[in-house]
């Protein structure tokens, strides 16, 4: 048999060989090979897209939910104008601090931790009107018979101050809760100062003068309107306070609110003016400094007392709102804008003139869900003339309205962008070189792109004249008016419309 010889292989490049396939490193992957729990992953990255896409359908997001307190927490507020310059039970005011220069406001998105449903409140100089969250409601304390809505409020007398019902239907009132180590301010660990539903003594307060020296005396005088006072805790005899300690809330950056007596450092001859009668042992020893000064600021104009929503109004405003709702969930924010088609769907006998019946009728077929009595409120509310049936104009006004003087300034300025020549109207094609769609707030949102949004807008002048590729200043107006009436604050109408037209 052949004998075949085979390489001697040396332990030496063996080694060197080995050496040679670590410097290689390890066997890579490559970009299509799938590792570990892929499949998995996948189906959790898909189920968390649907639930976004669920949520941002329902308007459950947070940018949601956020944008929802912004604009029920900013609705314009009424106040009470005061003939006598003197504070009553049941008028509605903003209460000023004289140290943040900025007005008790509520935020309902911040609620407290303990057990019972309180909010947080704060001073703000964000808002420079009266609106729902700053605006409170002075009412008697509870279990006192003797004293009524409209009785003057009086120097060192109990009262409560309530939330606007504009703002919320839960009976809140300002409170605070004697200092321990479970009940304090979040910032500088102070007495607690919240808006709760709790109804204890913890919610009375009452009005002291401002001038320690003089206050035993102005006891039982009437508190006037618009003059610094000290707001005094009946329970714990603290005062309330704010000082410029920031608290940064979903509004921006704001004041804390706390119960804390701060006194000037410079004590009184006390006892030296007792034995010469000056003063009494009831008088303080030191005065209190600007951080405990507040003021009821009323209404310098008896006009502004007509925004102001009582509780007795809640069924017309809650069935009105529903309505309103309706038609923006029908047709997005322009909703209100296409008035005059619901007005003709409703008009059955094309009278011109709608009867109840065929008002609660075009309810029901728009599935707008409102009992009889919701329906009749609505119905008397809207037929101004009382003659029982409604016309266009006050079906359009009573839904629309029209918009109030700092909201018409801002649409005239944004006509006149458009109105190059200046003879009081625009063709739609020079809407292309200033309209913004991309900031449009259904674009902002995702409801719509930029191109819908466009050719939506264009449409809807269009339609609201002849036809002719003219835009007029009234067609200008009556368009914004609907969405002005989708819009409860102006803050939030003036910053969409400075972020849809360029340069106003």
């Amino acid at each position: 048999p052949e004998v075949v010889s085979l390489p001697i292989v040396h332990s030496s490049s063996l080694a060197r060989s080995h050496r040679a396939k670590m410097d290689e490193g390890p066997s890579r992957y490559s970009s299509k090979t799938k590792i570990g729990n892929w499949n998995e992953e996948l189906h959790l990255k898909e189920e968390r897209i649907r639930k976004y896409l669920e949520k941002k359908a329902k308007g459950e997001l947070m940018i949601n939910k956020i944008h929802r307190n912004m604009q029920g927490s900013l609705k314009p507020s009424g106040l009470t104008y005061s003939k006598d310059g003197n504070v009553r039970y049941g008028d509605y005011v903003m209460l000023y601090s004289v140290k943040t220069e900025g007005v008790l406001s509520v935020d309902l998105t911040d609620r407290d931790a303990g057990n019972i449903e309180a909010y947080a409140v704060t001073t703000s100089t964000l808002t420079k009107g009266p609106v729902a969250r700053n605006v409170f409601v002075i009412t008697p304390a509870r279990g006192d018979r003797k004293t009524k809505i409209g009785d003057v409020l009086r120097f060192n007398q109990s009262f409560c101050l309530k939330a606007n019902p504009l703002l919320t239907k839960l009976n809140l009132s300002l409170t605070s809760m004697p200092l321990s180590p479970m009940q304090f301010s979040k910032i500088s660990k102070k007495q607690l100062v919240l808006m709760s539903i709790d109804k204890s003594a913890d919610t009375l307060f009452k009005a002291r003068y401002r001038d320690s020296a003089t206050r035993f005396e102005f006891d039982g005088e009437p508190v006037p309107c618009n003059a610094e006072i000290v707001i005094q805790h009946n329970r714990t005899g603290k005062c309330l306070f704010s000082d410029k300690i920031n608290y940064h809330n979903d509004f921006g950056t704001e004041f804390e609110v706390a119960c804390e007596t701060q006194t000037t450092t410079k004590r009184k001859q006390v006892l030296v003016h007792e034995k010469t009668g000056k003063l009494t042992g009831d008088n303080a020893a030191k005065s209190e400094t600007s951080g405990n000064y507040f003021a009821f600021l009323t209404a310098s104009d008896p006009s502004m007392e007509s925004a102001i929503v009582r509780n007795d109004d809640h069924p017309l405003i809650e069935a009105l709102e529903i309505l309103k709702s309706k038609l923006i969930k029908r047709s997005g924010l322009r909703g209100l804008t296409s008035i005059a088609r619901v007005f003709r769907i409703m008009n059955d006998n094309f009278d011109g003139f709608l009867s109840s019946q065929e008002f609660s009728k075009g309810l029901k077929d728009m599935g707008v869900d409102l009992n009889q009595n919701e329906q009749k409120i609505l119905f008397n509310a809207f037929d101004k003339d009382g003659n029982g049936k409604l016309s266009y104009n006050e079906f359009v006004q009573a839904l629309i309205g029209k918009a109030n003087e700092r909201r018409l300034v801002l649409i005239d300025k944004a006509f006149s962008l458009m109105d190059k020549t200046g003879d009081g109207k625009i063709t739609v094609d020079d809407l292309k070189g200033v309209y913004v769609p991309e900031s449009d707030p259904e674009t902002l949102d995702g409801k719509k792109n930029k191109f819908q949004v466009l050719s939506e807008f264009l449409g809807h002048f269009e339609a609201s004249g002849k036809k002719d590729g003219v835009v007029t200043l009234e067609e200008w107006r009556d368009y914004y008016n609907g969405i002005s009436a989708s819009i409860d604050s102006d803050e939030y109408f003036e910053l969409m419309m400075k972020r849809a037209w360029k340069g106003l």
